[in-house]
């Protein structure tokens, strides 16, 4: 019994340590948060609202520099995390099922792609992860810009190809 308890408290300690590297990770200055100034922003939703022309798909851009303490005590992943935001903004309230978010997280490194049952459906895992592979590449580099604004517009030319527009249609701001 008392090597059972010993184990169970030294595996408490680890999980512990674990947590407070995570936390410490997101509370330290991130180097990459004031490189998303009001310029950035204000280009990326161009680009954002030219990759969804010519489709009926809809297309979030998330970008988190930290998530909050109570989050990162509860063990929450970057997956979860995009998934949440998936589900606040309401990205799979789209007529087709065609919406698609991607999700930053600077403190931590990490992107993910979430994508509505509609697209997801179309379009194989291989090509999702090459997407994201190629966007990882860019911002390892620290073209940031350059890998946002060719991750959307592939997002768009994805869209497109799956989800055309008929000549006689529009596609409205579903999300807006």
């Amino acid at each position: 019994r008392r090597r059972q308890f010993w184990w169970r408290r030294r595996i408490r300690k680890v999980v512990i340590m674990q947590k407070m590297k995570r936390l410490w990770q997101h509370l330290k200055p991130n180097r990459y948060r004031a490189q998303f100034g009001p310029v950035l922003t204000k280009t990326l939703s161009n680009v954002i609202a030219k990759a969804e022309q010519g489709h009926r798909g809809e297309i979030r851009l998330v970008i988190e520099s930290r998530l909050p303490s109570t989050l990162i005590w509860e063990n929450t992943t970057p997956r979860a995390r995009a998934i949440d935001w998936f589900s606040q903004l309401r990205v799979w309230d789209t007529e087709g099922n065609t919406g698609i978010l991607l999700y930053l997280l600077l403190a931590e490194n990490q992107l993910e792609l979430v994508a509505d049952r509609g697209i997801a459906s179309k379009v194989p895992q291989t090509q999702w992860e090459a997407i994201c592979a190629q966007l990882q590449s860019h911002l390892a580099k620290h073209e940031i810009e350059i890998g946002l604004k060719t991750t959307i517009s592939q997002l768009g030319q994805l869209l497109q190809q799956h989800f055309p527009l008929e000549n006689t249609q529009s596609n409205p701001n579903e999300l807006s």
